[in-house]
């Protein structure tokens, strides 16, 4: 079966949280897959992913952005 899109758009379109350690406390910070950073419960900290989105750097993000555009509407 063929996608009708792309691949990184799933964790964009329908978002899951994500736990990464806090390097300030080792504290547990959820971050959903849509965002780019959360805060730390522990200690306050923002803590950004150090992956970036494939809206960062993929040739097809406008058309990735168009699509997450439409469903907001």
């Amino acid at each position: 079966m063929m996608r009708r899109t792309c691949p990184g758009l799933d964790n964009l379109l329908r978002p899951k949280p994500e736990f990464i350690k806090c390097p300030h406390c080792g504290g547990d910070v959820e971050i959903w897959t849509d965002e780019n950073e959360g805060v730390c419960i522990n200690c306050g900290a923002k803590v950004s992913r150090k992956t970036q989105s494939c809206l960062d750097w993929c040739k097809y993000a406008d058309k990735c952005r168009e699509i997450l555009a439409e469903r907001k509407r």
